[in-house]
């Protein structure tokens, strides 16, 4: 796994007050599995979103360190998901636990990482 300092995420959605509260529900539980306090707002951020023509843009922001644990957590399931580099594995894999909980945001790499 790559050294990253912090994942930046699109998030799009036509349902964003349903999404982004699946979304975080699964990102605490991801926390809690991580040993981290659910309190700390430190390890992912969901921004304001942005509409447009029906949908939704925002910005998801994971820290390096939560990313870390979590692939150390969870390495098999996302080294075996979709994508040639290390980040477009792990989106894939966030992706899936997501749709998972009947999350249906689109996510990907956000350009400012690429």
């Amino acid at each position: 796994m790559p050294l990253i300092d912090a994942f930046l995420i699109d998030f799009v959605t036509v349902d964003f007050e349903s999404d982004s509260k699946i979304a975080k529900e699964v990102l605490y539980e991801f926390q809690k599995n991580c040993n981290y306090d659910n309190d700390d707002n430190c390890n992912f951020v969901l921004d304001s979103p942005t509409p447009s023509a029906g949908w939704y843009f925002a910005k998801l922001f994971l820290s390096g360190q939560f990313v870390k644990k979590l692939y150390e957590l969870n390495s098999d399931q996302i080294d075996n998901s979709k994508g040639k580099k290390f980040e477009d594995k792990f989106v894939s894999w966030l992706s899936i636990n997501f749709k998972k909980r009947k999350c249906e945001a689109y996510l990907k790499i956000a350009s400012e990482m690429k």
